[in-house]
């Protein structure tokens, strides 16, 4: 599991970016919306039942499992901000 510190600065870095994303992928999936689960994720520390209870959406559950394999370090993501789409 990741650090408070670690976790605060990966919540900054989201929103950070958040105003610089693409809002809309080519297929038409709500960028923003996926950014903040993510961010919903770590502020909550949700886990993977949160997770499936909160959201219906299988891409933004993605999204969402995704920061939390973050929180638990597994995987090879170390930063969340860095695959977003930039404008």
């Amino acid at each position: 599991m990741k650090t408070k510190k670690e976790i605060e600065k990966q919540i900054e870095a989201l929103k950070t970016v958040r105003p610089k994303i693409v809002p809309k992928s080519t297929f038409g999936e709500d960028n923003l919306e996926r950014l903040d689960a993510q961010v919903a994720v770590l502020e909550k520390l949700m886990d993977d039942e949160d997770i499936w209870d909160r959201w219906d959406d299988e891409d933004i559950i993605s999204h969402a499992l995704d920061a939390r394999r973050w929180l638990e370090g597994y995987g090879d993501i170390e930063d969340l901000a860095e695959d977003w789409p930039l404008k």
